[in-house]
This record gives C-alpha cells, structure tokens and sequence, in this order.
C-alpha cells in the first residue's frame, strides 16, 4: 500500500461560500463496530471525549437524562477521492441513537474531523455535524504485508496552521486477502437516520471553520453502494498506566493497545473485525433543516 497523507491542501485557503448539498461522491470507507446492541443502564451518559469542547447544544442534547438510548455504534474512516470540493479524509463516530424533539429517536454524529478547512465548513453548514480540522496520516506497516497505519492529529493552532504532536486516534488496518469484495449496498442494512443538534460558532470561524448552525437537521444516509469486505483492526496507542489507588488492591492494567486517546476522540473498544468499502458511491443528501430549539 503505498504511503499517502490526508489532503490538507484546503487547509490555508478557506473558502466561504458552501456547496450545497446533495452531493455525489466516490470514496474508501472503514467502518470501526463499536456496538451492536448495546441498552444504556438508567442515568448512563456518554464522556466528553464524544463532543468538541465548544458544541454545547451537541453535548446538552446528548447527555441530558435518557438521551441516550444505545444499540449499533461505529466509527467511521472514510477517504473522499471525488467530491464537490475535492479530496478529504474524515474521521467520525456515531456512538448509538439518541432521542430527539422530532419524534423518533435517531442516530447522531457527535465528534468528527476532516482534514479541510472547506470539508469542515461544508459539513458544519449542510448537515449539522461537528466537524473540527485534523491531519491524517497513512502509512504502509512495516511488519505486516498490505496492512496501513493511520493516525489523526488534530489541529490546535490556526495562524498559522498547527497540529497536536500526538494523534488522537491511531489504528492498523490489516485486509483479509483471502476474502473477495463482493457487490454490497446500505439498503441491505437497516436504514440509518441522522438527527443533528445546532452547532456553535467559534470565535473566530473564518480561521477554524466553526461556523454556526442554529437549527436540527435530519437527513437519511442509507444511499450508498459499491464492493466491500471484512478487515481486522488493531489500536496503536500505548495502554493506559496503572494508576494506584492508596489502600486499594491495584487491577491489573490492560495490556491492549487503544485505538483513541480518550481526550481528543473517546476511547471506544471496536470488534476487530469490521467492514472495509473498497470503494463506494453514496449521496449525501440535502439536510431537512427542523425548528430552532
């Protein structure tokens, strides 16, 4: 595989004007299991690592009693190759479905990082999600043939540009050669339905992208096909040390790599077996824009 950098060209140039959804792309896509089924207990939230420090509307939303309803969760890595503004990578995580003021309860895209200033400003004003700027890095492993180590860094400084020196989420992806790709299309899985929150606007937008979104969207994400199959996934950051506990027995600390630091992206445990786009047609569509709450 060979060695390729998230497109970071959009980066210093922001453009201000949005493209309007629908949008046709082309891509590669990752997708991360992190839950299948799972009931939250009564009172169980989620930890701010799920939301960008300055969405607080996201976060009241999504932490507020019973919000929270559980069952399929996933990460998702997705390498845009054919977009309205060109090639982007994005990372996401949609931990489960949340209630909502309209109705039935829905998915949700609480933390996400794309690595353009424009795919940030895009995805913030067309569909509600939180995007922030990161870099992502891909690189072949060098222990294991075919396998790709990705890393997100994401960015802390605007002017100019920087990036934190340590990644917030790390992962090796290693393909099943064995295994064909076979034809595959979302409508073969239940229908996934995004309700997004409004989003806050930073104090400087024109430097970050934050820009603010006062209403709910909803929009159905379940158009996409192409050829897939199953790849093996392992975390690459160091396991937490131990930390003692005075006149405690101390737990054995786990030995496991994490795939996510827990501050800049949550620190989910993920199957490792997921499912691999080798490459994907999808719409993304226009968002339904919902009253101001």
């Amino acid at each position: 595989m060979e060695d390729m950098n998230g497109d970071n060209s959009g980066a210093s140039n922001l453009n201000p004007l949005p493209k309007p959804a629908p949008w046709t792309v082309q891509a590669e896509a990752w997708w991360f299991v992190t839950s299948l089924g799972h009931r939250p207990d009564a009172g169980e939230t989620l930890p701010i690592s799920y939301f960008p420090s300055q969405e607080t509307h996201l976060y009241k939303h999504s932490t507020e009693q019973d919000a929270f309803r559980g069952g399929r969760g996933s990460v998702t890595l997705i390498r845009y190759t054919d977009t309205p503004i060109g090639s982007y990578d994005e990372l996401s995580i949609a931990p489960g479905e949340f209630t909502n003021p309209f109705g039935q309860q829905s998915h949700r895209v609480t933390r996400a990082y794309v690595s353009s200033l424009e795919a940030v400003v895009n995805g913030r004003h067309n569909w509600g999600f939180p995007r922030e700027l990161a870099e992502f890095v891909f690189t072949p492993s060098l222990e294991i043939p075919d396998a790709c180590e990705v890393r997100v860094y994401p960015a802390t400084a605007f002017s100019p540009i920087e990036y934190s020196s340590s990644p917030c989420f790390a992962a090796l992806i290693k393909p099943i050669s064995w295994l064909p790709a076979i034809p595959t299309s979302l409508s073969h899985f239940p229908r996934v339905k995004l309700c997004q929150p409004p989003l806050e606007s930073s104090p400087e937008p024109s430097s970050d992208g934050l820009v603010r979104n006062t209403k709910w969207h909803m929009l159905d994400c379940s158009d996409a096909q192409g050829r897939a199959k199953p790849f093996r996934c392992e975390g690459l950051l160091p396991p937490l040390e131990e930390v003692p506990s005075p006149g405690l027995h101390p737990t054995p600390p786990s030995k496991r790599k994490r795939l996510a630091d827990g501050v800049g992206f949550p620190a989910v445990d993920a199957y490792s077996v997921g499912i691999h786009w080798i490459n994907m047609s999808m719409t993304l569509p226009q968002a339904v824009p919902l009253a101001t709450l």
